[in-house]
């Protein structure tokens, strides 16, 4: 098993609305930190791996400690779980309708399509990929303004 499938592995002690909000993150930082250390020979990279998997363990823990006793009003430290929230965007007669009123597929498509316009543009700001940041930023609004034409089509509100 590869270090990175192994670190992968391991995201998985955290908890799991931690993971859904950093865990690409994580495993695009430990990829190239450890891309760099493997240059440097194989003790030191032993030696990072070392430290990297000891330090995961251990913030796991103290996120799971974090999550237990603060209280869920404070959200500075702990998370919201991002599976019980209403997505942005999706309007609560639709969100808390019975399940066998679906949404019809090209909206969810487009919601997919903000979702990723979304996700790329944070991660191109993330890289300090302004100019990348700015597309996807024209691309989000591009994507909106779709959705919401259909859900208009469709007489779902906003």
């Amino acid at each position: 098993m590869s270090a990175s499938r192994f670190y992968r592995t391991l995201l998985r002690l955290y908890p799991r609305d931690y993971r859904s909000a950093f865990e690409a993150e994580m495993c695009a930082a430990f990829e190239q930190s450890a891309e760099e250390n493997r240059a440097y020979g194989r003790l030191a990279y032993a030696g990072f791996l070392a430290c990297e998997l000891a330090a995961l363990a251990g913030s796991a823990a103290r996120e799971w400690l974090v999550k237990a006793t603060t209280s869920p009003s404070i959200r500075g430290r702990s998370l919201p779980d991002v599976r019980n929230m209403r997505p942005v965007g999706v309007p609560r007669e639709l969100w808390f309708a019975s399940p066998r009123q679906s949404v019809p597929n090209e909206i969810a498509e487009a919601e997919k399509r903000v979702e990723s316009c979304l996700r790329k543009m944070e991660h191109a700001i993330a890289n300090h990929d302004f100019p990348g940041a700015r597309f996807y930023s024209d691309e989000d609004l591009k994507a909106r303004d779709h959705l919401r034409r259909l859900r208009a089509k469709h007489g779902l509100g906003q």
